[in-house]
């Protein structure tokens, strides 16, 4: 019979330690919107400040917060920036 499985699906979570890293960093981080893609593999962080839409993506929980620094300081450094608000 095609598309049935022969027997019962158990669920399965995948990558805990790297789901746990990133819901810890999104705790530590009030600034950002923290993330860990199953699918893709990679920690997602964005930012939760009135700036044009900002999106930073890394391998590792370090590497994420190393592009978060350098995000905000590029945001600090560049022009002000009317805020776009939502309707």
């Amino acid at each position: 019979m095609g598309g049935v499985p022969p027997g019962p699906v158990r669920p399965r979570s995948w990558d805990l330690p790297q789901r746990a890293a990133a819901a810890q960093l999104d705790q530590r981080e009030p600034a950002w919107f923290i993330s860990y893609g199953v699918g893709s593999r990679r920690f997602l962080a964005i930012a939760s400040w009135h700036t044009s839409p900002l999106l930073v993506e890394a391998t590792t929980v370090h590497e994420l917060r190393e592009l978060m620094r350098d995000a905000e300081l590029e945001a600090a450094l560049s022009p002000a920036r009317v805020p776009v608000r939502a309707r």
